[in-house]
């Protein structure tokens, strides 16, 4: 980037060079057509004066100097030969056959020319007219002006260059500093250790704040993935164990049976009892990872489901799982959801069946329908308030809240993750109220039902 900043800043100069040389070789061009058309005109008087006189020639190359002004007169013949010079004596001069004008003069009567004389060191305008086959008169008038204005214009031009140059090199290496600075804000925003930066460049603020935006999303996504990569870990871990335990005592009872140390049908039909458990345990663990699974590829078409009919089914189902401990199980309400009805009865089931694993003996589990939202309510052991926003993570498992019932069994950690996965899949939002000690309350809310679509499927009922 410094490369082509330094490119255009003398691209620029060039540019202003330009203009200045062509504004000057304006001004010496205006200059030297005054000087011309004086010069002519001088000629012309000189040329008449000296035909009209009979006089010597170097006393009239006096007076025309005397009546012109500042110039030089010369008479020479069309060899070249200087017959009288108003400024320096012509037999110490040499034969001026070559120059310019004089050879125009010959050839057509009039000629000029504008060089740097080799003898005074400075620009000089020539006019020379032929007066005869033999004599010419020539006049040479200095243009100071413009030697002056070149020098003035080389030395000036140098001078800016110089100045142009250190001027560059300071803006540059104060822009190089600036663009280090910007750089290093960027840097930061990106490891991590700053939140915002302040642009050096008011012109790339937007930029930077954009920057920093997309930097903090993609911070805040990495601790994420770190932190799913390690629920992964344990629940690998916890996953392991959950089936390593089962296959152990499996493994265990079929070695006795096969080796005879079972002896009575009563310790036979323990065995057999025992690896029916244990094979059980094992599939629910591994139908719920495929349950997880499915959740979160599939999709689903949504229609009006009788979320009343599907929760009575489930409370039935459970029933006796609740009585056992002494559970009383009620419904209030009744309502038809927007989704899919395979997934309604995945999510209440699981919801209800935490409810009566971790409610509390001689309670209660109530389910609440209304409108486009259904309750799940126990009075139970609850989750502690640093549990609740992790409670619907995969892979997470409230230990605490598991040991507290006191019996070692813990679920796979995977209900609640099965029950959100379905839950957005269907377009609804679960969400928990709990206190520990005194239960807890999940909130299933769908998505708004379609007044017409339920008017049609309850006329088709």
């Amino acid at each position: 980037m410094k490369k082509r900043l330094q490119r255009i800043y003398w691209l620029s100069i060039l540019m202003t060079l330009v203009m200045t040389i062509a504004a000057v070789t304006l001004m010496i061009k205006l200059k030297i057509d005054d000087t011309r058309e004086e010069l002519r005109a001088t000629l012309n008087v000189a040329a008449a004066l000296t035909l009209e006189s009979d006089g010597d020639l170097q006393a009239i190359a006096d007076e025309i100097v005397g009546i012109a002004g500042p110039m030089r007169v010369t008479y020479l013949m069309a060899n070249g030969l200087v017959l009288a010079d108003s400024h320096r004596d012509p037999r110490t001069m040499n034969s001026h056959a070559g120059r310019p004008e004089i050879v125009q003069a010959l050839q057509t009567g009039v000629g000029e020319s504008l060089r740097l004389s080799d003898t005074e060191a400075t620009f000089m305008y020539y006019e020379a007219m032929s007066l005869s086959d033999e004599l010419i008169l020539r006049l040479c008038y200095p243009v100071e002006e413009i030697t002056r204005m070149i020098m003035f214009y080389i030395i000036g031009m140098c001078v800016l260059f110089l100045l142009l140059y250190v001027m560059q090199r300071r803006a540059f290496s104060s822009i190089a500093s600036d663009m280090r600075r910007e750089m290093d804000g960027v840097q930061r925003l990106l490891d991590g250790s700053a939140e915002r930066a302040q642009a050096v460049f008011p012109e790339l603020q937007p930029a930077m704040n954009n920057i920093a935006f997309r930097a903090g999303r993609l911070h805040d996504d990495l601790e994420e993935v770190r932190r799913t990569l390690g629920l992964r870990q344990d629940f690998v871990a916890h996953a392991s164990h959950e089936l390593r335990s089962p296959l152990t005592s499996i493994m265990g009872f079929a070695e006795m049976m096969d080796e005879g140390l079972a002896d009575t049908p009563e310790e036979k039909q323990l065995c057999l009892r025992t690896i029916r458990s244990e094979c059980s345990r094992m599939l629910e663990v591994i139908e719920d990872i495929l349950l997880l699974s499915r959740s979160e590829r599939q999709t689903v078409q949504r229609t009006l489901v009788d979320a009343t009919a599907i929760a009575g089914e489930i409370l039935n189902s459970l029933g006796p799982r609740a009585a056992h401990k002494g559970i009383r199980l009620t419904m209030q309400g009744e309502t038809m959801v927007l989704a899919a009805e395979k997934d309604v009865w995945e999510m209440l089931y699981n919801l209800i069946d935490n409810a009566i694993h971790y409610g509390r003996p001689g309670g209660y589990v109530r389910v609440v329908l209304s409108g486009e939202r259904i309750e799940v309510e126990d009075d139970g052991v609850g989750i502690a308030p640093e549990h609740q926003a992790h409670i619907f993570e995969k892979f997470y498992r409230v230990d605490e809240a598991r040991d507290a019932r006191g019996d070692g069994t813990g679920g796979s950690g995977l209900g609640l993750s099965i029950v959100k996965s379905l839950a957005e899949r269907n377009g609804a939002e679960v969400s928990v109220r709990s206190e520990p000690g005194a239960g807890s309350c999940f909130t299933l809310r769908f998505a708004q039902n379609d007044p017409q679509e339920r008017g049609e499927k309850e006329g088709q009922e």
